[in-house]
């Protein structure tokens, strides 16, 4: 039998210090966003997972505010900076925003995963300090942000900029 321990992360602080209300409408919402970033951490074996800003999301009627957070998770010489957003500001389909850092250049392929000339600089994104929002894809390979439709995309990117040499 293995056990498994829960690494105490920015992101676990973060979740215990903001805290919602109990009878709030959407807090599975943010739930289910918590819970996919542990399962992306622990599926890539990523124990550096930093909390780098927050934002709040404006869900559908009956509206609440809803603090998120972004994360980054960093380890293989590669940071990803994730945000989900599936209130008011999200650019349907896209509900994904990553951005990239990368040691060296992802030159693999993209899987028509995103767009690769989108430049997001001009874009709002709420959380995303401007030293996370990179330009596009298409200009540096090894510093981009994008836009994605779900988790499996999501997923799909991750391994390919953290395991791909």
């Amino acid at each position: 039998m293995s056990t498994r321990r829960l690494k105490i992360t920015e992101l676990e602080r973060w979740v215990g210090q903001n805290s919602l209300p109990p009878r709030s409408l959407y807090a599975k919402g943010r739930w289910d966003y918590v819970e996919v970033l542990r399962k992306l951490s622990a599926k890539l074996r990523i124990d550096d997972v930093r909390v780098v800003g927050h934002y709040v999301v404006e869900t559908p009627p009956p509206e609440e505010l809803l603090p998120m957070p972004v994360v980054a998770l960093a380890g293989y010489g590669t940071t990803v900076a994730l945000k989900w957003d599936f209130g008011a500001a999200a650019r349907w389909p896209r509900e994904w925003t990553l951005s990239v850092r990368r040691n060296s250049p992802y030159r693999g392929p993209l899987f028509g995963l995103f767009d690769a000339t989108l430049d997001l600089r001009g874009a709002r994104l709420d959380g995303l300090a401007p030293a996370w929002v990179f330009g596009a894809y298409c200009d540096d390979q090894a510093q981009f942000s994008c836009e994605l439709e779900d988790e499996w995309d999501v997923m799909m990117l991750l391994r390919m900029v953290f395991y791909e040499v």
